[in-house]
């Protein structure tokens, strides 16, 4: 089909759009709410395109379309794909899948949670749940929970948490979970709406609810309820102390800056919510290779600013840029400072990143150099396998594979198996079984396989691989490392290695061979749960 006549089939439904080049590489993909509106504005002879999209334009030979339900399915459906394929004209946002929302759920008796941005579809909390975020910090957003657990009380899933109060017995005792609701349904519900109001900045509004509150509950001589309204208040005031003020007009925007070395950046986003500098969060970019400043931006605004329902009135960019959302380059004045500020901050921020990879990228390329030394390798062990068993007496017994590559726990890679041929508790039977399965498989070839236990696990493996394929096992060092004193076993050596407990490579061994335990013993778990519920 024609490209043109591609353009007039794609329907007005939300979805994902791929855009591709005369030999089926893939150049791009993005998300729109109506597929056919967003695709076809850029063949617009009167669209604005960058240097970067014209180029990508020019490439376009193919399109395919993914419809979707609605315009979050259509958002972490693109974010995936983007991060899974990487085409050359997306931005990737890095550890996007970990970032944190706050939600406030929409139960009689709501509860406020902490969810990961991958977890959001697989939740029970949809709409009309009140979701704030993203966060990029886990930390932040705890500090966050803890503060408001202290200000406001609320349910969480141990049940209702209060926080205010030194009086025991109190339903404002601090950090008791009440077994009953003595919190009205009203009371419980105003504090909801205040907790809404804080994560949006907006303090002010609370300080005169409270106050208000306050004067109406001496005025009744409820003089406790007064006194722990007081107590909200002055956290409150503490709160806003340690708030910078940046503008003195009670405004609400949102400043970028941008730092860009090679193919990696940093945007930072300075929130400015009521005049003061509520927060600054810090998102890593990478595949930036054919993108430059404007399109790094544009793209990151139209992803983040989908993504988070406290929206800026006005968005602040150290370059112009065509946007769908206010957003402008300011020239001079407190506005230009703060785009400023936010461009030392990512500088900072990427600075410090690349110090920490390259510090990390040094004792890993280490630890494997040493391993390499230790174990007589003839190259790097780039690839590396490792292997356990869990059962109990041979019941429900399962194996794992997990895996590093280039040293650093690849989790795409790992496997599982429910063990088929042995019943009874033999662990060395069942290494040989779970190896000689996996080598059916057409996985990459390991460099090094370690093997939970001793030098019989060893042997077990070593059979396997020798009945599997000719020749494998000559080709792949497999050795053992034994739990009880961490010692390593090599076929045909009747001595075990014995390496310092400080070793790098004892301690990447020790890494692998932990992770291998644990995800061999959490599919036992999992096999022991649905044999019960059955």
């Amino acid at each position: 089909m024609a490209l043109t006549d591609k353009l007039k089939s794609i329907p007005a439904k939300p979805g994902i759009y791929r855009f591709l080049n005369e030999s089926g590489k893939l150049l791009y993909i993005g998300k729109a709410k109506n597929l056919k509106n967003r695709v076809r504005s850029y063949f617009n002879k009167s669209a604005e395109l960058t240097p970067a999209k014209l180029e990508m334009v020019s490439k376009i030979k193919k399109i395919e379309f993914t419809i979707v339900s609605n315009e979050t399915e259509a958002l972490l459906l693109e974010s995936n794909l983007i991060k899974k394929y990487q085409p050359p004209f997306n931005i990737v946002l890095k550890d996007d899948k970990s970032w944190l929302y706050i939600i406030i759920t929409a139960d009689d008796f709501p509860q406020v949670l902490a969810v990961r941005k991958n977890n959001l579809l697989a939740t029970s909390y949809s709409l009309p749940a009140k979701f704030f975020g993203p966060y990029t910090s886990a930390s932040s957003v705890r500090k966050t929970l803890r503060l408001l657990r202290k200000i406001f009380p609320y349910f969480t899933a141990g049940g209702p948490m209060v926080e205010l109060g030194k009086k025991t017995g109190s339903p404002y005792h601090l950090g008791r979970y009440l077994k009953n609701r003595q919190i009205s349904k009203k009371d419980w519900l105003d504090n909801i709406k205040l907790i809404k109001r804080f994560l949006k900045g907006q303090t002010n509004d609370i300080k005169k609810q409270l106050a208000d509150k306050m004067k109406q509950a001496s005025a009744k001589n409820d003089f406790e309820k007064a006194a722990a309204i007081r107590d909200q208040l002055q956290a409150i005031e503490k709160i806003i102390v340690n708030q910078k003020v940046v503008s003195p007009k009670n405004e609400n925007d949102d400043y970028l800056g941008l730092s860009l070395v090679n193919n990696q950046a940093v945007i930072t986003i300075l929130k400015i919510r009521e005049g003061k500098l509520l927060d600054q969060l810090n998102f890593t970019l990478k595949n930036l290779k054919n993108l430059q400043a404007s399109d790094i931006l544009g793209q990151f605004i139209e992803k983040y600013y989908q993504q988070t329902n406290d929206l800026p009135k006005k968005i602040y960019l150290p370059i112009k840029i065509d946007s769908e959302f206010d957003a402008t380059c300011p020239q001079k004045g407190q506005k230009k400072k703060l785009v400023k500020l936010a461009e030392e901050n990512a500088k900072n921020f990427l600075e410090n990143s690349l110090a920490s990879f390259e510090k990390e990228k040094n004792k890993i390329d280490g630890q494997l150099e040493q391993l390499k030394k230790i174990l007589h390798l003839k190259n790097l062990p780039k690839r590396i396998e490792a292997y356990d068993i869990s059962n109990i007496q041979g019941h429900l017994a399962t194996g794992s594979m997990v895996v590093l590559t280039n040293g650093k726990i690849n989790k795409s890679e790992y496997r599982r198996f429910k063990i088929k041929t042995v019943k009874k508790a033999n662990d060395p039977a069942m290494i040989s079984e779970v190896v000689k399965r996996r080598f059916k498989n057409s996985w990459p070839k390991p460099d090094l396989m370690v093997i939970d236990g001793g030098i019989a696990q060893v042997n077990a493996a070593i059979n396997s691989l020798s009945s599997s394929t000719e020749g494998l096992a000559s080709a792949i060092t497999i050795i053992s490392l034994a739990k009880k004193n961490e010692e390593i076993y090599l076929p045909g050596q009747a001595v075990p290695i014995k390496l310092p407990k400080f070793s790098s490579a004892l301690q990447l061994l020790q890494l692998i061979r932990d992770e291998a335990h644990r995800f061999a013993i959490n599919y036992h778990r999992n096999l022991r749960k649905k044999k019960i519920l059955k």
